[in-house]
């Protein structure tokens, strides 16, 4: 089987890049299939891969579609994988472009917040757009539930167009960047219990929340302390709320960081206040390691990825939330109970076990295109 993964870059420090390449990887290793990749550009700054890749190098939706076009014409792919909102806009007008009746064109899905950005009625023929779009693929691949639910409200999509593969982590690297040394600086910081939350510092990820709930966790533990990783448009309101608190000697920002996993390794407790995510690949990460999860019971796919593996807290909830964290800090079955059900729970999304999924589905569409060409 011949596969072509097209993704908008390969940069180091993105998510889908890093599962896609942890994919072809796996796929190349249990199946042996020809695995490719197709880029819209370029950079220095990619993961290295050992797997041939075309850049496309055009400009516009419509070039960069003629461009992937002239690619599977010449190539003769058995599948297209996409991965994003615009690949998969340009995935399927690839496919209008051309006739392609043995290959497999599959889209995929990875945000929850289609239907919040496009709520207003002058969206309405745009969300017709993408329905017409998506429809015309073989398949859209949700990496949750919460997200098949969103695209079908948002896009009117078909439920049988819609597929659901939950994200997978590949613990081998997350537990080997994460043996790399802190600084002498951080030293100081971790040498403490320290709660920790890695993530893009935006009003949907909820970290002005687990701030105010950490007020009350100083005041019971001392020299407890708070570690953000991560940067955005929120970083200097989240430094005024520090600062407003008294809580400067007490919560670290640090920053964006290319390795968050040495920090996980060293603190005690992993918390996800956020109000909305389509996934959630960073509790995996931090599972792998062995960190008891707190999470708000908000709307978003990583109520799935936690299962039951983890404290469930009501949305905004700071007095809860401060408590359970003062309870994992301070209750040593709590903790035991916790780590060990986070070190189960991550077994269910190994690369190897969603590898399988994604082959299965790939083989199953394939098998259907031949029948009816």
């Amino acid at each position: 089987m011949k596969i072509l993964f097209y993704s908008h870059n390969l940069w180091k420090i993105s998510s889908t890049a890093k599962l896609a390449v942890d994919l072809a990887n796996k796929l190349k290793e249990k199946y042996d299939l020809d695995v490719r990749f197709v880029v819209s550009k370029n950079s220095e700054d990619d993961i290295d891969i050992n797997f041939q890749k075309y850049v496309l190098n055009r400009k516009g939706e419509i070039g960069k579609a003629l461009g992937l076009k002239k690619i599977l014409e010449r190539e003769n792919f058995d599948i297209v994988f996409s991965y994003m909102l615009t690949q998969n806009i340009i995935l399927s007008l690839t496919k209008y472009l051309g006739n392609f009746d043995k290959t497999v064109f599959i889209g995929s899905v990875h945000y929850v917040d289609n239907y919040k950005k496009n709520t207003n009625w002058y969206k309405y023929p745009y969300r017709l757009l993408i329905k017409k779009l998506y429809s015309n693929l073989d398949k859209v691949l949700a990496v949750s539930n919460f997200v098949k639910e969103d695209l079908k409200k948002t896009f009117f999509l078909d439920e049988q167009k819609i597929e659901v593969i939950q994200n997978f982590i590949n613990t081998e690297r997350v537990k080997k960047l994460s043996e790399e040394p802190l600084s002498e600086y951080e030293k100081q910081i971790f040498i403490n219990p320290v709660v920790i939350n890695v993530g893009r510092l935006e009003v949907e990820k909820g970290q002005i929340y687990l701030i105010k709930a950490f007020k009350k966790v100083v005041n019971h533990i001392k020299n407890a302390k708070l570690v953000i990783v991560g940067d955005g448009s929120q970083r200097k309101i989240l430094e005024e709320e520090i600062k407003k608190l008294g809580l400067n000697n007490s919560v670290y920002i640090l920053g964006y960081k290319s390795n968050p996993y040495k920090y996980l390794k060293n603190s005690k407790l992993f918390v996800l206040p956020s109000l909305l995510e389509g996934s959630s690949i960073v509790i995996l990460e931090a599972q792998t390691l062995g960190l008891p999860i707190i999470a708000f019971n908000s709307y978003g796919g990583h109520l799935e990825v936690l299962g039951n593996s983890g404290i469930k807290v009501n949305e905004k909830d700071i007095t809860s939330l401060s408590n359970y964290i003062i309870k994992v800090l301070t209750d040593k079955n709590t903790y035991q109970k916790y780590r060990n059900l986070s070190l189960k729970n991550i077994e269910k999304f190994s690369v190897d076990r969603k590898a399988e999924e994604y082959f299965q589905l790939f083989k199953e569409l394939k098998n259907k295109k031949i029948k009816n060409s």
